[in-house]
């Protein structure tokens, strides 16, 4: 019998590696809604080998373009196949995870939130309709405060159990050499409006002598390419495999997000030794501990980012790599691992 049924959107890189961490230690089957997506930052973002757990797609086509009727019925084949003690879910946004909670007992459901307070609506028929939700959902493993936050909102009474994260990163090997700062800024991820990207080319169209790089693709893309000077430079989808020469070759990350509800390429940077600048509203802003290893910022207040930047010199910049040196990831890593491990313990 396993212990958790998960069943996910895709079988992204970060989700893959964290079942197989979690595969060591439990019994494990992974149902995948689908096998890729429309919308990712890179071409090898999903991972369908190395899966060192046993599991199966419910369509091998894109995750937008799956047809509803046949995925429920996939998933219902499924579930009759396996027996387990707790299903696992993502989210309350996808028909097939209705189906699931309202098909299995509340003290057999278990929803791991990586919605926040910040981007999650709690009030009106949204915030009743997630109530309804968790109503029907025992225990939930959060990914961090803001997650919290929204369940407090929601009043949902069940278990709680902090994971610290959504995921484990890769982890290639790199040679960590002694950096100098040279005034080079870095944005990883999708052109979209919720990414504000206007307010970093804003930022650095007034800041000449430092440089940005963009890296990734979206619907903003060429009305940006358009507003920029010279010292910002565009780089298309970069694949997770080579971003480490992008985050090695820059000093300090930027993600200045609306909203973001955790932010992964924030974990990748502080593996990378790469202080971080991060919007207060993303969920993973929390790994950050401002002034030593980033600095957290209001993503409505250019002024203030802009005075962020201009403050760091030489010597702040060597206390900010000192501190990020002292950060582990691995730590943060292992401690989510048995968040899950301990909740089905607690479960039995």
């Amino acid at each position: 019998m396993y212990d958790y049924l998960i069943v996910t959107h895709i079988p992204a890189f970060y989700k893959v590696n964290l079942y197989n961490e979690l595969s060591k230690k439990l019994n494990i089957y992974v149902i995948f809604i689908a096998e890729n997506t429309i919308e990712q930052r890179a071409n090898d973002f999903n991972v369908t080998k190395g899966l060192k757990f046993p599991h199966s797609f419910l369509s091998k086509g894109s995750f937008q373009n799956r047809n509803l009727k046949v995925s429920i019925s996939a998933l219902k084949s499924v579930l009759g196949s396996v027996k387990y003690k707790r299903l696992l879910i993502p989210g309350w946004d996808l028909p097939e995870f209705w189906y699931l909670v309202l098909s299995h007992r509340k003290s057999q459901n278990f929803l791991a939130l990586e919605s926040t307070a910040i981007e999650s609506c709690h009030n009106g028929i949204k915030g009743w309709i997630k109530r309804f939700f968790l109503n029907r959902v025992g225990s939930v493993l959060a990914s961090g405060k803001e997650h919290i936050h929204l369940l407090n909102n929601l009043r949902f009474k069940g278990q709680i159990i902090t994971t610290g994260g959504v995921g484990i990163i890769n982890k290639p090997l790199f040679d960590r050499q002694k950096k100098q700062y040279e005034k080079k800024f870095l944005f990883i991820g999708r052109l979209s409006e919720v990414k504000n990207i206007d307010l970093l080319v804003d930022v650095f169209n007034c800041l000449p002598d430092y440089e940005l790089t963009i890296i990734g693709d979206g619907p903003l893309y060429n009305s940006l390419n358009m507003s920029v000077k010279t010292n910002i430079h565009f780089l298309s989808k970069v694949d997770n495999k080579v971003l480490v020469d992008s985050f090695l070759s820059h000093d300090i990350l930027i993600l200045p997000s609306l909203s973001e509800p955790w932010g992964l390429v924030i974990e990748e940077a502080l593996y990378f030794g790469v202080p971080v600048i991060a919007s207060r509203n993303c969920g993973a802003s929390e790994l950050i501990m401002d002034g030593l290893n980033g600095f957290i910022f209001d993503p409505f207040d250019k002024e203030q980012l802009l005075s962020i930047i201009q403050s760091i010199n030489v010597d702040k910049y060597s206390e900010l790599l000192s501190g990020v040196e002292k950060f582990s990831i691995n730590e943060k890593d292992n401690k989510q691992v048995a968040a899950y491990t301990s909740a089905i313990l607690n479960f039995d």
